[in-house]
């Protein structure tokens, strides 16, 4: 029996599906306390939803079939492509859309995609897949999610699985939208490096040394990279840039490679290599804006401050863009910019610019917790206080439990406003959420000396201490 492994002999059109319907395709395993509320994300443009179970030992059979989704039951192969292209053949929706059990379609992405419903099939659509964390935090890129139902699109590849190859092979494009996807599988790092390890293992047993693919031996080394293994990452690296012709064909995917390689050289401490390797990078795919973070922090590592500086302002002033094929984090690398442009323009003196930045960066980005709290910190060297007081409480609205910046910012404050008791209140109350971070007891022993010291854990690194004890008299100007 054929499979959407390869490509079908004869291609059905989209008028042979039911038309301005669409399919939601999704394969699961052991996803019962998450796939309900995926699948009540999308009942107000889901015309029909396909889960293929791959054999689950929980409930997320009877959860899908409560939500009205048609289960398909199959053994797991360790090809999720396999997979999900089994859920795509029995779709019978004109359009598909494809989701993990991890995945949320906002409330506003509904109305937006029963609009395309409507559209002509001439064209993959590339939704915005955020990558939440708690606290309103997390990173963006784009990412082909609905297209066409036809014999001659399916996924490919037996981990990362895509349909976009076999769509441009069919003559198709990707065409971007504001649509939105939040996905929450990856706010643990521990499952991070999880999927990473799983991932390898499935990606080295289909490398095919005669048939070299750069996508393959990219995402291999993204996989290395995750896993902490450097040299087995820079190898693959390698590997992507040395096969003949692709930096011509796909010029994003040598360019991932470069920006792999320059990380590991500002991790290693080699900046002007690191550097040669970013701006490599930006040749084959100019602004893309990780590249110019990670160039920023060369140059500023390498004591270079005013080209970082420029650096950053390119990114923020959004001037950085996006690639189609890599997911570029578009959203994070920004506020990365923004907060590592705070610290570079008050080491060049440039308090002014840095005020400036701080309150566009919150125009910008209102709602995020890491922004807020710098312009806090900014308004707080700039004795703007009520202006920091502001920023620090609506930084906590956003975020509470995992917030000790705000935190400190407001005990910061409320010394400067001789009230150093409930400065000392304030931050005997957190312990319990931030005892076990250095951060926490270094600020602890700046606000209540030397009884402070006395009151560390044995278990605290002391050098971890002093440390975060030099950046927090830097960044909230504490003498």
């Amino acid at each position: 029996m054929q499979t959407r492994n390869e490509p079908g002999n004869a291609m059905n059109t989209f008028l042979d599906r039911a038309p301005n319907r669409l399919s939601v395709c999704m394969i699961v395993k052991n996803e019962s306390a998450l796939l309900g509320r995926c699948l009540r994300s999308v009942a107000g443009c889901a015309d029909e939803i396909v889960v293929v179970d791959t054999g689950s030992t929980d409930n997320t059979v009877s959860v899908a079939r409560g939500e009205g989704a048609t289960v398909v039951q199959s053994d797991w192969r360790g090809d999720f492509s396999y997979s999900r292209n089994i859920s795509v053949r029995r779709a019978s929706g004109a359009w598909i859309l494809w989701l993990d059990a991890d995945d949320v379609v906002p409330p506003a992405s509904i109305p937006k995609i029963n609009e395309l419903k409507l559209a002509e099939p001439a064209r993959v659509f590339g939704f915005i897949v955020k990558n939440e964390r708690p606290g309103n935090t997390g990173s963006e890129f784009m990412q082909a999610r609905m297209f066409p139902n036809r014999k001659d699109i399916f996924f490919e590849r037996r981990i990362h699985e895509q349909v976009m190859p076999s769509a441009l092979r069919a003559g198709l494009r990707l065409f971007e939208t504001d649509i939105v996807i939040e996905h929450h599988g990856y706010a643990d790092p521990q499952t991070v490096r999880a999927k990473a390890g799983r991932n390898v293992g499935l990606l080295l047993a289909e490398w095919d040394n005669a048939r070299p693919d750069p996508v393959m031996a990219l995402e291999i080394a993204d996989s290395y990279s995750m896993l902490g293994d450097f040299p087995k990452a820079s190898h693959w690296y390698g590997i992507v840039l040395e096969i003949p012709g692709h930096r011509q064909v796909q010029p994003e995917i040598a360019s991932q490679a470069c920006l792999g390689l320059g990380n590991i050289s500002n991790g290693d401490g080699k900046y002007e290599e690191a550097a040669r390797w970013l701006n490599e990078s930006l040749v084959l795919c100019p602004n893309r804006s990780d590249a110019l973070f990670s160039l920023a922090v060369a140059q500023d590592l390498a004591g270079n401050l005013e080209a970082s500086a420029a650096t950053l302002r390119t990114i923020v002033s959004s001037a950085a863009g996006k690639t189609r094929i890599v997911g570029v984090d578009v959203r994070e690398s920004r506020i990365k910019a923004y907060l590592r442009l705070e610290r570079v323009l008050f080491d060049l003196n440039l308090g002014a610019e840095a005020l400036a930045m701080a309150k566009d960066a919150v125009r910008a980005l209102p709602k995020r917790p890491e922004i807020l709290d710098m312009a806090g910190r900014v308004f707080l060297k700039s004795n703007l206080l009520m202006d920091a007081l502001h920023a620090f409480e609506q930084s906590l609205a956003e975020n509470t439990d995992a917030n000790l910046e705000a935190y400190i910012g407001l005990s910061r404050i409320y010394s400067l406003a001789s009230r150093k008791e409930t400065a000392v209140q304030t931050m005997a109350g957190i312990r319990p959420l931030f005892g076990a971070r250095p951060m926490y007891w270094a600020f602890w022993e700046i606000l209540a000396g030397p009884a402070g010291r006395a009151q560390v854990p044995a278990e605290i690194d002391r050098k971890e201490i002093d440390k975060e004890a030099s950046t927090l008299r830097k960044l909230y100007g504490i003498s």
